[in-house]
């Protein structure tokens, strides 16, 4: 079990939607997660009459309550606007910064390949999640980070969530309720949404597990960088400096 995680991802609800009983099993198992959200969520919402002010303040509110549930250290909040997040050298830096910060052994985010994925801050997060991931174990990217006290640092392991090739499985039997009590924080989003979703869920978690073996599971794509020794748990690191 890695002793740190970060989960980057576009918007306040993200990490509790696609991978929320991930989290809690984590952070129940003694690891230190780190959340980075890189919108305030400030156009999410079908209300044409609340400001954008207004709901980005609110949805910090919400993230922080329903981090506490699934028991995460940390948010970072990187306030861009919604719609507007783009893979670029600024939000890379940003990223690597963070990386090298708080040196998490396990890294989660959106998988930027998944086919026909609409929302473009998803698409967004995934690519510069995994670009500053290269960028942060090598000196003469960002030398500034470095100037300001801060070492290399290589993450040893990825889980892609929203994707369309998992071959990762996690078991949340035990953490579903937590993920969807954590959901439920959320009321700015899905009081709006005439769906059931604690039920949709479930039925992706049934299914999910059904591959695995599980009664309930999330689904990841999972990426180990050449030189991990895998445990029986599936992390663990030694050798190359990668």
């Amino acid at each position: 079990m890695p002793d740190r995680a970060m989960v980057v991802c576009a918007h306040p609800d993200d990490m509790e939607y696609y991978c929320g009983g991930t989290v809690l099993a984590l952070t129940r198992n003694g690891c230190e997660v780190h959340a980075v959200i890189a919108t305030d969520g400030n156009r999410g919402s079908l209300n044409p009459d609340v400001s954008p002010e207004a709901l980005a303040r609110l949805r910090r509110e919400e993230a922080r309550k329903s981090a506490q549930i699934l028991g995460v250290g940390a948010i970072t909040f990187l306030g861009i606007s919604d719609g507007e997040v783009v893979p670029d050298l600024t939000l890379r830096s940003r990223l690597a910064r963070l990386y090298r910060e708080h040196t998490p052994a396990l890294l989660l985010t959106f998988d930027p390949w998944k086919r026909y994925e609409l929302h473009p801050d998803h698409r967004a997060v995934g690519t510069a999640a995994l670009d500053a991931r290269l960028a942060a174990r090598l000196p003469l990217y960002f030398p500034e980070h470095l100037r300001d006290g801060l070492g290399t640092w290589s993450i040893r392991e990825i889980l892609l969530f929203n994707t369309d090739q998992p071959d990762h499985f996690f078991d949340v039997s035990e953490t579903f309720e937590g993920k969807i009590a954590a959901l439920a924080v959320h009321r700015s989003q899905w009081s709006e949404i005439q769906i059931d979703v604690e039920s949709a869920l479930a039925r992706e978690a049934r299914q999910t597990g059904a591959r695995a073996g599980y009664a309930l599971a999330e689904a990841f794509k999972r990426i180990l960088i050449p030189g991990v020794t895998v445990s029986s748990y599936g992390w663990g690191m030694e050798g190359d400096p990668r």
